[in-house]
């Protein structure tokens, strides 16, 4: 049986071109019983995992050599370990953050659906009967809040509508004459109508339209 003399690709997953080198180096010296033992190298291990470099390791336990740091590392896949925990911490992690976002939208949505339920009637009933009935107290007093307003409608109706993308909202675009389509043209009849009433129709039909 031929002596290993090189890492396997899973072996060399996660290691620089540098480390390989240094790490190969060393197992055609040592043979595979150069990596340290496993139980002897579980403290090690728990540094790697967290973080620390081969030579951030060495430089905390001398004893052992970069080298066989390195051997013993790819020889037991820690790189594959670390990728694998770094994989579940950024799931938990992206779980957590979207919660949380789930929770601010719902929170400040449930604050808008109370400040809207608190003065929705007050302005419903000044818009049926001003004379009778106090201003609201939440109302567009100036142009400027009156752009602001017109502003804010328009984003949370592009963006609900994903209109925002086109810088362009569906619902502004069909209240724009310009997109309104084009009447149909009405065919004269030739033969002209004789009863007053319905020369009468016409021209009222005319006059609507």
């Amino acid at each position: 049986m031929a002596l290993k003399r090189n890492f396997t690709d899973e072996e060399k997953f996660g290691l620089t071109k540098e480390e390989i080198k240094i790490g190969e180096k060393y197992l055609r010296k040592h043979k595979t019983a150069g990596a340290i033992g496993e139980a002897e190298s579980m403290k090690l291990y728990e540094m790697y995992m967290v973080g620390c470099s081969f030579y951030e390791i060495h430089q905390q336990y001398p004893q052992y050599q970069v080298d066989k740091i390195i051997l013993t590392a790819a020889l037991r896949k820690w790189m594959y370990d670390r990728d694998k925990m770094m994989g579940s911490l950024r799931e938990r992690v992206q779980a957590k953050v979207v919660k949380s976002v789930i929770e601010q939208v719902d929170f400040l949505t449930t604050m808008l659906s109370v400040t809207n339920a608190e003065h929705l009637d007050d302005m419903k009933k000044y818009i049926l009967d001003p004379d009778n009935n106090a201003k609201p107290e939440i109302r567009v007093q100036n142009i400027k809040e009156y752009k602001e307003v017109v502003e804010t409608l328009y984003k949370l109706v592009a963006g609900a509508t994903g209109g925002s993308k086109t810088k362009a909202s569906p619902m502004f675009d069909a209240l724009d004459p310009a997109n309104k389509p084009a009447q149909p043209v009405k065919a004269k009849s030739s033969n002209a109508p004789t009863d007053p009433d319905d020369v009468a129709s016409m021209i009222a039909a005319e006059i609507i339209e």
